[in-house]
């Protein structure tokens, strides 16, 4: 241990050197060595340890600026957008009754909302239809004087969340469900099915103008566009949200066309690559 001293402080990065060499061929046995060699001589290795860390931290600066004195790079952005036509479609419906007590109004719900989902399962795949909210709720109608509120009835409300895999059939589907007993149509949202794909199409052409980007730079600065050494996703590829559209109490069957617009799919993303001087 005090030959490893002396040698610290004669050359420490040297001797750091020789350490870490040490260290990739037999690290256990290297650690089993300085384990032992504390045990037996403990101030000595604790004299060492400064010296050590400076070699050490020596040996890495060393590091760091042969990597800055490399071959340059330039980082090129690049961004795009594409825009597609939502090919499904999601909408919930609505289906509210009232009654004078809540089992009236709870039954009355039942029977109006199974005879809507009947009517919607021969147009549309059974799977593609749920209940995903079910309330029963008094009426309170208050004094105009004060005093407490009094039930007046019971209002019984049933959501039915239809899931559309072919839009142009939308139109039929919700004029069925409001001749069969639905009241309202809500959260009617616009989608892709293959979302991915429209996504991998947005990060090609960003890729592609940050790369025209770098040709053009390093030309300009009469140099060599070289290897390609890092891609990065500057933020998360952005799928901008579909309108919503919802009809509230509809009271007749005759709706509106809908159009269901345009999904935009954005993407970005930095491009870093080595340049090459001509």
């Amino acid at each position: 241990m005090r030959a490893i001293l002396k040698r610290a402080q004669r050359a420490p990065i040297a001797l750091c050197a020789c350490i870490l060499k040490r260290a990739q061929r037999a690290p256990i046995a290297l650690c089993a060595c300085i384990l032992k060699r504390a045990q037996r001589a403990p101030i000595a290795l604790c004299a060492c340890i400064p010296i050590l860390l400076f070699g050490l931290s020596s040996f890495a600066a060393a590091q760091e600026i042969t990597t800055l004195t490399g071959q340059p790079t330039i980082r090129v952005h690049g961004e795009a957008t594409v825009s597609a036509e939502p090919d499904q479609a999601q909408f919930d419906i609505g289906v509210e009754t009232q009654a004078a007590t809540a089992k009236e109004a709870t039954d009355k719900n039942t029977a109006q909302t199974n005879a809507l989902v009947q009517e919607l399962k021969t147009i549309v795949p059974a799977g593609d239809i749920k209940t995903v909210n079910f309330s029963v709720n008094p009426n309170y109608v208050y004094p105009p004087a004060g005093g407490p509120a009094k039930i007046t009835g019971y209002t019984a409300t049933n959501t039915v969340r239809l899931q559309l895999s072919d839009i142009a059939m939308l139109q039929k589907v919700i004029d069925v469900a409001m001749r069969s007993g639905a009241n309202s149509i809500n959260r009617l949202t616009f989608s892709l099915k293959n979302e991915e794909a429209v996504r991998d199409q947005a990060l090609g052409q960003a890729a592609d103008q940050a790369r025209s980007g770098a040709i053009a730079l390093t030309a300009a600065l009469k140099m060599k566009l070289g290897r390609l050494l890092r891609v990065e996703e500057g933020q998360p590829v952005i799928v901008s949200p579909a309108r919503q559209i919802s009809f509230g109490r509809a009271t007749s069957t005759e709706v509106t066309p809908i159009s269901p617009g345009r999904i935009d799919v954005h993407a970005d993303v930095n491009l870093t690559y080595e340049i090459i001087s001509q």
